[in-house]
């Protein structure tokens, strides 16, 4: 019966304990990212099963696309074809997030400007298969480090993502720092090699998650802004020499932050190291 009571989490009332989480589709049908008006159907059936929906993935530049068909929160078209998607869950009375997203390595040069190379903190090359923008599955490339310029236009990528996702009429975002995607490759020194303030510290790996939250909180609220992280998983070829030691520090400054929850994805083998870190932080 629990889990069919009223929940608060933080501004908002929530009709149950039930949260849709954010699935990565490939259905955004349109190859400019607009979601098509399918996608209004879907969430809005959706909307009176869950107290929360978190919407799925979305790039927030096409540098941070990485899968075909996934869709954007960043020009005026996609802007706008959110806008009836969110109308839809509201509708039925639904709380709706965003997720804010951009894939790093894990992307391929088919969804580059020009034909780039997908950006990562490090030129280091992921296992497995990327997907082209053709939907072929082909070896992950040797991605190109970030210059730090570039790092702060990520950070700005981020804050107009949350700008657009406040016009399109959503509730609330969420920063997806999990899954071996960009932040989450900065967070780790499997995949973060640099020499910069970005690499080598704990404090400095989690520079950028913690640039990103403080710059989304300039346009929401923090109690308006959640935060997905992925401790000791291996997906996208990520890991780390000391990930209780890092993910403590990562949790300890979103609770401090005072974001609107945490999103956690947990490795079962070791997720009661996560429990005790989150229970002591109060997430």
């Amino acid at each position: 019966m629990k889990l069919s009571t009223p929940f608060q989490l933080g501004p908002f009332r929530l009709a149950n304990r039930i949260v849709m989480p954010p699935l990565t589709r490939m259905r955004a049908g349109r190859a400019d990212g607009a979601p098509s008006p399918l996608a209004a159907a879907y969430y809005g059936q959706r909307a009176t099963e869950g107290g929360l929906i978190i919407a799925e993935a979305t790039q927030i530049s096409q540098q941070g696309q990485g899968y075909p068909q996934t869709p954007g929160i960043y020009t005026p078209d996609q802007v706008a074809a959110w806008r009836p998607v969110v109308q839809a869950v509201k509708k039925r009375g639904g709380i709706f997030f965003l997720q804010l997203w951009h894939v790093g390595r894990i992307s391929h040069s088919s969804f580059q400007k020009d034909g780039g190379l997908p950006v990562a903190p490090s030129a280091i090359r992921p296992a497995g298969n990327a997907f082209t923008n053709e939907f072929k599955r082909v070896p992950h490339e040797t991605p190109r480090a970030l210059e730090l310029n570039e790092i702060q236009r990520i950070v700005a990528d981020y804050r107009k993502a949350a700008e657009n996702a406040k016009q399109a009429g959503f509730d609330g975002i969420e920063i997806h720092a999990a899954n071996g995607y960009l932040i989450q490759q900065f967070l780790e020194d499997k995949t973060n090699h640099r020499t910069d303030r970005y690499g080598g510290s704990i404090e400095n790996r989690a520079r950028l998650l913690f640039e990103v939250v403080d710059a989304v909180s300039e346009v929401w609220p923090i109690d308006r802004v959640g935060v997905r992280i992925s401790p000791f998983s291996d997906v996208g070829d990520v890991a780390d020499s000391d990930p209780t030691a890092l993910y403590a520090f990562v949790v300890e400054g979103l609770a401090a932050r005072g974001i609107c929850f945490l999103d956690l994805i947990e490795a079962r083998a070791r997720a009661g190291l996560v429990d005790q870190t989150v229970r002591r932080q109060g997430l």
